[in-house]
């Protein structure tokens, strides 16, 4: 009569590594990798993020101008100087973020996070940020700072400004 016996880690594929401890922290090498696949996506979204932002505002530069025309034809839309309003910033470029977002959904870095854009506030345009897959992006509805900072969260996000 033989005998099966198995040394391994029930699940575990012969060499494959594993990067965290079961209770789910990363291990040395698991922070290693961890901060190779950040500086290749790095590198990765500045080599491709003018590229990827000028498509993606292209494919939905129709659209865009169409919702500006009908965000001007509200009363509340300026301010009696003349000015933009906050609240209008703040609408067309989550419209913006939108849009683009339709045309690059499904495209993402060579980790594997997804590619997307967010409002910025304050001021005219929309950041490229690359998120976790299954990141909810509603959560950045609100915008991010310059500096990478959620809007109303301490929580940092990469991002490449356009």
């Amino acid at each position: 009569m033989s005998v099966l016996i198995h040394h391994g880690i029930l699940g575990q594929r012969w060499g494959v590594r594993r990067y965290q401890n079961e209770d789910g922290s990363l291990t040395s090498a698991g922070v290693r990798h961890q901060k190779a696949l950040e500086k290749k996506d790095e590198r990765w979204a500045k080599r491709n993020s003018e590229k990827i932002t000028s498509n993606a505002k292209k494919k939905s530069s129709k659209e865009l101008s169409k919702y500006a025309k009908e965000l001007m034809r509200d009363s509340n839309a300026t301010t009696k100087s003349g000015q933009l309003t906050s609240k209008t910033i703040m609408a067309y470029n989550q419209k913006m973020a939108s849009l683009m977002n339709e045309k690059v959904s499904g495209m993402q870095s060579p980790s594997g996070r997804t590619v997307q854009f967010v409002a910025k506030r304050g001021q005219i345009g929309v950041f490229m940020a690359l998120a976790d897959q299954g990141y909810n992006m509603s959560q950045l509805k609100n915008g991010i700072y310059n500096s990478g900072k959620v809007a109303y969260k301490n929580t940092v996000i990469d991002k490449v400004e356009t």
